[in-house]
């Protein structure tokens, strides 16, 4: 087989996030000090997305309300 050297623009990379993710888009709208209240039932959901995409960039901690819902702060 024989490899080509070109000198054009190389080729656009495929798309890869053309499905999406719910929890992405979500996260990249979301500004510092903007938060999220996560029911009980999606706190490992959520828990599991933040630790993806926001990388330590976030708090999550329990509200005190008697719900047993949380607080997804966006930090940075």
């Amino acid at each position: 087989m024989m490899y080509a050297i070109n000198k054009t623009e190389a080729p656009q990379p495929l798309n890869l996030r053309s499905r999406g993710s719910y929890w992405r888009d979500l996260f990249e709208k979301m500004s510092r000090n903007d938060w999220l209240r996560i029911p009980k039932e999606h706190h490992n959901r959520a828990q599991a997305a933040a630790s993806t995409y926001l990388k330590g960039r976030y708090s999550l901690y329990r509200i005190d309300d008697g719900s047993g819902d949380y607080c997804l702060l966006k930090l940075r």
